[in-house]
């Protein structure tokens, strides 16, 4: 969880910026209201902060001084004030504060609110930018480092497609329209090749571009485009506000592609992300075997001890079997008991062995001393097929008829083919 710094000497502000930030943003805020205090804060060695918002006017700093105690600790720091002097606003930015934010109006709030997260998810961010101009480039980079994002440059078409296998989570791009040997349209196509726009924010810059080149741009696959004489601040909100679109679009997509209870791939998901796992195995030769997996007389846990318990030990195996499964394998919960694992390009032994620790873990769960040991002792049959099938559902059919031997073998115990 990410800890924010707030310096805050009014008693009001201070409980209504704590609570949004730690209700709705989920970071942990550390809040003081004096500069003596802020240095306190930031001296402990225990405290790791990720993020400073600060009033301008404090008891013992009442010129703005706060924002050089956080700005020397290397702090992205926000400034939220009541006081506007559009002077030292001018200062602060060129100082090299994230952003300076009258408190005037509701909305104020939950701006400021949602740029303290955005600052916070930006640690894990990459940025590309692609410009020919090396003062543009510069520019650029610096406004987007800012905002905490890890930034990579490139000065034209040829080094940025060069560079996009070796960027680990891109999902912004800030291109250049116009370019020496290859035009911003060239390696649009080539991101769009790559990336959906669900997945990588791409936004066009240009000092010249008329509206028809703009247009161009955004039917061409560009979520936004810019000119190159709009100020800092509008260009970062769009920046964010494309970052803040791509995060809403994943956040959907988790909740339909995660099962609820357990936050392991739902059936869904199986049949797309799964299959698809299952098929670039196979393709390569590879075998890829499917574990079917039952918790035994699971209906008389939900009949004895409620549907509460029976919600906890869902969760608890939920938890085991994804700390379990090795880094390659596809576990999923197909529905109430029942869990599925794809496990490709591992070897019968292996397979074995993992899915015999995972029935192991089941008995730990739920017998003596365990943390659901109230439930009394829970196990699992688990069926494994031969890793021979060509499609994914003729694998799961035949561990589940390896799973039937299971139960009919006694339970609590690995039946494979």
């Amino acid at each position: 969880m990410g800890q924010v710094l707030l310096v805050e000497d009014t008693p009001f502000f201070e409980r209504v910026i704590k609570r949004q930030l730690s209700t709705f943003a989920g970071l942990d805020v550390i809040s003081v209201p004096t500069r003596a205090d802020a240095e306190r804060v930031i001296a402990d060695p225990a405290i790791t902060l990720d993020v400073a918002l600060v009033d301008l006017t404090l008891p013992d700093a009442p010129d703005g001084e706060i924002v050089d105690v956080t700005m020397a600790a290397r702090l992205p720091t926000i400034v939220f004030s009541g006081r506007f002097d559009e002077r030292l606003r001018d200062t602060l930015l060129a100082k090299g504060v994230v952003d300076y934010i009258l408190k005037d109006n509701a909305s104020s709030l939950a701006y400021v609110t949602s740029l303290v997260q955005r600052v916070y998810a930006n640690r894990n961010i990459d940025a590309l930018v692609v410009d020919d101009s090396r003062v543009d480039l510069e520019i650029v980079a610096r406004r987007l480092r800012l905002y905490q994002l890890n930034v990579h440059t490139a000065s034209d078409h040829g080094a940025a497609l060069a560079m996009l296998d070796t960027i680990p989570n891109l999902r912004l791009v800030v291109l250049d329209y116009l370019m020496p040997r290859a035009d911003g349209f060239e390696l649009l196509r080539n991101l769009r090749a790559r990336h959906g726009m669900h997945e990588l924010a791409v936004i066009g810059l240009s000092g010249q571009a008329g509206p028809e080149i703009i247009a161009r741009f955004l039917k061409s696959g560009a979520n936004d485009f810019l000119p190159k004489s709009c100020t800092p601040e509008e260009f970062m909100l769009r920046i964010s506000q494309n970052l803040d679109t791509l995060d809403r679009i994943q956040a959907l997509a988790d909740m339909a592609h995660r099962d609820a209870l357990t936050g392991l791939s739902n059936r869904r998901h199986l049949f797309s992300q799964g299959r698809g796992i299952f098929d670039t195995a196979r393709h390569k030769g590879a075998g890829v075997r499917v574990a079917s997996i039952d918790i035994d007389r699971f209906k008389s846990v939900n009949d004895t001890h409620g549907h509460e318990a029976g919600d906890a030990l869902i969760r608890a195996f939920g938890r085991a079997l994804a700390e379990c499964c090795p880094p390659q394998a596809f576990p999923a919960r197909l529905g109430g008991d029942e869990f599925c694992v794809v496990l490709p390009e591992l070897d019968h032994a292996a397979c074995t062995r993992f899915l015999d620790a995972l029935r192991r873990s089941m008995n730990t769960l739920t017998g003596p001393g365990g943390t659901l040991s109230r439930i009394g002792p829970v196990t699992l049959s688990i069926g494994l097929n031969d890793g021979t099938a060509d499609t994914l559902e003729d694998a799961l059919h035949a561990a589940d008829i390896q799973l039937y031997a299971a139960k009919s073998a006694g339970r609590d115990c690995v039946v494979a083919s």
